[in-house]
């Protein structure tokens, strides 16, 4: 009996191993089979062995899970430190990036060469715009093959009773280069390759009404459009006009506008308001200002302006100049990016456009630059982001952004005082040595690098060098940084320390025997069993010189407790809720006075402890990390502290209330700048923006 016992008991172990070893697949019941289900790709650091998903061994495992799973499974992949990256399946389209097949595209190469539109084209791939873009202009060729299909209801507001037909010939222009039909073997292309056209004549013969433009604008708002373009105006401010223009733009419309062709400092209305982007002119081919075009502290942006061919009368074609059609190629330029990236404001649209700009050197004044439309799309990811492809890659984007040398100093170690440039090096792939490492470099004016566990990267000693470093403090046993990588950096005439205890929790005791003084009176207790707790306080940790240290969920371990009792420290903070840290644990802790900051869940925390100890004076700025993951927040942290800021950490893509909250307070403090670690990966382009969005107003 005792036999089949023990066979029994190695049996659940095994069962109870494999369960271990192998969590991440979901398993779905015949019960679920008929359920609507969603594919999941998850992708690994190192190979899989073959699995029932892969007869291969791969990095990459593709899963279906039962669609009410799919969020919490995913957050739960994130959270796994063997998974690299974990996101929803998407549908792909062919893809044609070749030139379009308009026959007179030559005609407009030299100016779409000049703002990069052909790369940008490459970039957002075959993507369809559904923008309306009011004309307000002198009408449009109603019967122009190059336009007519993608022409929808206007108005004629010089007579009511006639059609918008254009007569003039300028508003046709306009349309071709907002909204010709783009890859129909005729004609010519636009930038946006084809929107729909809302034609609003308000001109005539060259002229018409201040009444007409209002007009026109307010029949473009009541008519849904997305964008309007205003080629015409005159150098008075009319209240009216200003009205109509503030009512646009309250509506999300994006404006724009020629700055006038008088060789003028001043710029005409309604370009000259600041919710219009005011369109100056460039010789096509050539940095220098068109000879025409006004210029001046209220222009926006430029683009080119001579020799602009485009739709004209009668079904023809034809050249033209001015402001008058560079503000067509920002207005349809302005669309494309808007067709990338949909979640996009207006105001945020404009802002890529100006800030991607290609500077123009010259007298005069011309805004931003020169329009870069490929820019201003790559923009989209990058915009206010520190990342590289990995976490080691995006530490050293992050010290790289940080730090341009490193102080000696002095440290003292085991009773010991070293002196030296210090860096400090954690693991990149498990958190628990890791994480108290931030007030230890805030005290050295270092950086924190990382290192997967077999060896140093290329880089990471390309950037030690760099920084001059001389000693390097490692954290962790051998089991999280081996004695190869202290031989590697040896071979570099890098002195090394390292800083570690039999435990995690030993390890931060030994590392805040370094960071405490005899000055610490404080000190903060998080989970030693994960990562979120940590990551929210790490700034704030550094900030006050106190030591991180590391507890169980229902009991303090010896290691802590004992250092605790040396300390006598008159106050402690416990970060995180009783599901994080139970109460019994609190009732442990030998300080006169202990405080609890804990949250709904991690967002929530993160949240609370902002608010309880705010924001430096001397700050001006934030980051955002992952709060799914633990690399870009730690190794942001010693960024975060060396610079007054702090660090909130977030859902890659979702809504929580917690960031509403925290970024309400920042708005308070009058915070707007901010910085996002980590790439797309960790932090979607859509969190990333809408972040923007909720920071700006």
């Amino acid at each position: 009996m005792e036999e089949v016992s023990q066979l029994k008991s190695k049996t659940i172990i095994l069962l109870m191993s494999f369960i271990l070893l192998f969590p991440l697949a979901p398993i779905v019941s015949e019960a679920q089979s008929d359920q609507e289900t969603e594919r999941i790709l998850v992708t690994y650091g190192e190979a899989k062995s073959p699995s029932r998903h892969s007869k291969y061994s791969t990095k990459v495992e593709v899963i279906e899970v039962p669609e009410q799973e799919v969020n919490e499974t995913i957050d739960r992949l994130k959270s796994n430190r063997e998974v690299k990256h974990v996101e929803k399946d998407q549908p792909v389209y062919l893809m044609d990036v070749d030139l379009p097949d308009d026959a007179l595209l030559s005609y407009q190469k030299t100016w779409m060469d000049q703002i990069h539109l052909l790369n940008g084209w490459e970039l957002v791939g075959n993507q369809k715009s559904s923008s309306k873009v009011a004309v307000i202009d002198s009408g449009v060729d109603l019967t122009h093959q190059d336009l007519k299909a993608n022409l929808i209801d206007g108005v004629n507001l010089v007579n009511d009773n006639q059609s918008v037909q254009d007569l003039d010939g300028h508003g046709t222009k306009v349309a071709g280069l907002i909204g010709a039909v783009t890859n129909n073997q005729i004609g010519i292309a636009s930038p946006a390759r084809g929107v729909s056209i809302m034609p609003i004549k308000v001109t005539e013969n060259g002229t018409g009404n201040l009444s007409t433009v209002v007009e026109g604008i307010r029949y473009a708002i009541d008519h849904d459009a997305d964008v309007i373009n205003l080629s015409l105006g005159n150098y008075n401010n009319s209240f009216a006009l200003r009205t109509v223009i503030e009512e646009a733009a309250a509506k999300d419309i994006l404006m724009v506008g020629a700055a006038g062709n008088d060789n003028d400092s001043a710029v005409v209305f309604p370009a000259a308001y600041p919710e219009v982007i005011a369109v100056a002119s460039v010789q096509t081919g050539s940095k220098e200002k068109a000879s025409f075009s006004n210029y001046g502290s209220l222009v926006d942006l430029a683009a080119p302006g001579t020799d602009i061919y485009s739709t004209s009368l009668e079904g023809d074609y034809a050249y033209d100049k001015g402001t008058s059609m560079s503000a067509p190629i920002v207005a349809s330029s302005g669309v494309l990016l808007k067709t990338y990236a949909p979640y996009l404001t207006n105001k945020q649209t404009v802002k890529l456009l100006k800030e991607t700009a290609d500077p123009l050197a010259g007298s005069y004044q011309l805004g931003s630059g020169l329009l870069n439309v490929e820019a201003a799309i790559t923009s989209v990811t990058e915009y206010n982001r520190i990342y590289g492809e990995t976490s080691i890659e995006t530490a050293i984007e992050i010290s790289q952004n940080s730090w341009n040398a490193l102080d000696q100093q002095t440290v003292q170690i085991d009773g010991k005082n070293i002196n030296g440039k210090f860096v400090v090096l954690a693991r990149s792939d498990a958190f628990p040595d890791s994480l108290a490492a931030s007030p230890l470099a805030s005290k050295l004016g270092s950086p924190i690098l990382l290192s997967k566990k077999s060896v140093l990267s290329k880089s990471v000693l390309d950037e030690l060098n760099r920084l001059s470093a001389n000693h390097v403090l490692i954290i962790g046993g051998e089991n999280a940084l081996p004695e190869a990588i202290v031989d590697q950096l040896k071979s570099e005439g890098i002195a090394t320390t390292r800083i570690a205890g039999d435990n995690r929790y030993e390890t931060a005791t030994e590392i805040a025997k370094i960071v405490a003084n005899e000055k610490t009176t404080e000190a903060f207790i998080v989970s030693g069993e994960n990562f979120p707790d940590a990551l929210s306080i790490s700034s704030f940790a550094s900030r006050f010189e106190s030591p991180v240290l590391f507890t169980k969920s229902d009991s303090l371990p010896d290691a802590t407790k004992a250092y605790l009792n040396e300390l006598g420290l008159k106050k402690t903070y416990v970060i995180g809720g009783e599901t994080v840290i139970g109460k019994s644990v609190l009732s442990e802790i030998p300080s006169l006075d202990s405080e609890r900051i804990g949250g709904e869940d991690r967002f929530d925390t993160n949240f609370k402890v902002l608010l309880r100890f705010g924001i430096e004076e001397e700050s001006d700025g934030i980051y955002f990390a992952t709060g799914l993951k633990f690399p870009d927040a730690l190794t942001g942290g010693a960024a975060a502290s060396r610079s007054g800021q702090s660090i909130i950490i977030v859902h890659p893509d979702r809504e929580n209330e917690a960031l509403n909250k925290s970024i309400l307070y920042l708005n308070n403090q009058g915070v707007s700048n901010y910085r996002i670690l980590g790439g797309p990966a960790a932090i979607s382009e859509t969190k990333a923006w809408h972040i923007d969005q909720l920071l700006d107003d």
